[in-house]
């Protein structure tokens, strides 16, 4: 498939994740991998699924025998993201796994690149027993622009209000399944408006044992809110897409803003 001069190839694992069952979990996103550059050697950037350490991300999914302690990053999962990146030469934006630093716990995204961790994006609003983090959720690469909202995130004004205004170039959604999944695809539309950006809700069947917790639909929505494809079943998919990263109309961040910016980051803080 050719590809504009101006674009970057991503694709988005849409995938069963098993709770309990870190090394199937990578296993299985690495040969999916494998496949999709076999497939396509244009692809740059592949987003993963949450919670690839099989470690439970939400309360509501908890069940006997689950486990729900917090790892650390870099830590296992991570290092052997970092070897899968290596291995591949694709850079790697892996969803939220639950993150223990010191004595609190952290709902946080990594992206891998050149064999290390570039950025760490964690959930700013805080939810049940996960602390909130204070620091604007966007990865600012040499390639791409990528803003992140992480479960109730995007709900979270704030965080929307300084997205709309760092101007990603893609947006991205990890949502929180145990809630009202179809509130937060809508609330994914309107940030898809705001921020000017295709946003992708990253989906997927998680499951315990032989039982299905959840089927998140994966869903792509372009800058104007409308839906441009939808992976809503029990089947392992990949979408490819091409993100424009031509220089971005950024009339919006003049001195004004700019100086509205820094002062939204001290709320955060």
């Amino acid at each position: 498939m050719l590809l504009n001069e101006r674009a970057i190839r991503i694709a988005v694992i849409h995938t069963f994740i098993e709770l309990n069952a870190r090394k199937r979990n990578i296993e299985r996103v690495s040969k999916a991998i494998e496949r999709i550059l076999q497939h396509d050697e244009h692809v740059k950037m592949i987003i993963l699924p949450q919670m690839l350490n099989g470690i439970a991300l939400y309360e509501g999914i908890v069940r006997k025998g689950v486990k729900v302690n917090g790892e650390l990053i870099p830590g296992p999962t991570v290092e052997e993201l970092i070897n899968i990146n290596r291995k591949y030469a694709v850079t790697l934006l892996a969803g939220p796994i639950l993150e223990r630093r010191g004595s609190r716990l952290y709902r946080s995204a990594v992206f891998i690149s050149n064999s290390e961790v570039k950025k760490v994006v964690r959930q700013v609003s805080v939810g049940g027993g996960v602390s909130g983090y204070n620091e604007i959720p966007y990865i600012d690469s040499v390639d791409l622009k990528v803003g992140v909202y992480i479960a109730e995130d995007i709900f979270y004004p704030d965080v929307a209000l300084a997205l709309s205004i760092l101007n990603p170039n893609i947006t991205v959604v990890f949502p929180h399944f145990v809630n009202d999944v179809a509130k937060q695809q809508l609330m994914a539309k309107a940030r898809a408006l705001e921020s000017r950006s295709v946003t992708i809700i990253v989906g997927g069947i998680y499951t315990h044992r032989q039982d299905v917790l959840a089927v998140v639909p994966t869903v792509v929505i372009s800058e104007e809110g409308d839906d441009i494809e939808r992976v809503d079943k029990m089947d392992e998919r990949v979408v490819v897409l091409d993100i424009n990263v031509r220089s971005r109309d950024n009339s919006m961040i003049i001195a004004e803003r700019r100086r509205f910016l820094r002062v939204l980051k001290k709320l955060l803080q």
